[in-house]
């Protein structure tokens, strides 16, 4: 994997392979794009995903909520475009995704403040069990405001700050999980929904599949009138 800084971007690039792939993810309130390198970095190796993190304007995503577009222009090679955002970072991540095309929808840690239950995108929403900043109440009830398609998962251990890595958040508590095995267990449940949603083969298989079986995970579940959040209890 290759770092490189565009324009104020942060790009991870997959070593050797001509990516097709690209998630533009916003950053957690205060928190630095590059505390999202060792997030992402058993992702790109795995699914050869260009991850694009800008810089916000006073470390505030909700001041640049249209980024992604000027990004998606800027690198017309990216045939299938995600968006994302930790804490804050999803709240800004979902508006964008509310009002333009994108082929999925990542939260860490977040929640929408817009209706998206009639949107056709995929959503994934990643929670810690450990994270005592986000706010449960206003989480919940904004998973009614989710689409179908939506998958929630909560790993066990993991709290507010490992979503990234950077110093600890006031008023987060400790995890039992190291930075890296947080990483690694969120990777390996952002990998597979990237893979399933990538294409719209994917998109259409993964739509049977949940709707066949249940999912095996023990922490995922689908969404049948998913909801949107209010983040800021961050």
């Amino acid at each position: 994997m290759t770092v490189t800084t565009e324009a104020g971007v942060h790009v991870l690039t997959p070593a050797n392979t001509n990516s097709t792939i690209g998630v533009v993810f916003y950053p957690g309130a205060r928190v630095a794009p590059d505390a999202y390198y060792r997030t992402f970095t058993p992702v790109v190796t795995r699914m050869n995903v260009t991850v694009f993190i800008p810089e916000m304007p006073l470390n505030i995503a909700l001041l640049n909520t249209d980024v992604a577009g000027s990004i998606r222009t800027q690198h017309p090679s990216i045939q299938t475009w995600f968006v994302g955002g930790h804490s804050l970072g999803g709240v800004a991540a979902c508006q964008y995704a509310s009002s333009h095309d994108v082929h999925g929808l990542v939260l860490f840690a977040s929640y929408c403040n817009v209706d998206i239950r009639d949107e056709s995108f995929a959503v994934l929403s990643v929670t810690g069990n450990a994270d005592t900043v986000l706010d449960r109440e206003n989480y919940q009830e904004a998973k009614t405001r989710f689409p179908p398609k939506t998958t929630t998962y909560e790993i066990e251990g993991m709290n507010h700050t490992q979503f990234a890595s950077y110093g600890g958040q006031r008023g987060d508590s400790p995890a039992s999980l190291s930075y890296d095995e947080a990483h690694q267990r969120l990777a390996d449940v952002l990998s597979p929904w990237l893979r399933n949603h990538s294409s719209l083969l994917g998109l259409l298989a993964g739509i049977s599949d949940r709707k066949n079986r249940t999912p095996r995970a023990e922490h995922t579940r689908d969404i049948q009138h998913a909801t949107p959040v209010t983040v800021c209890g961050f």
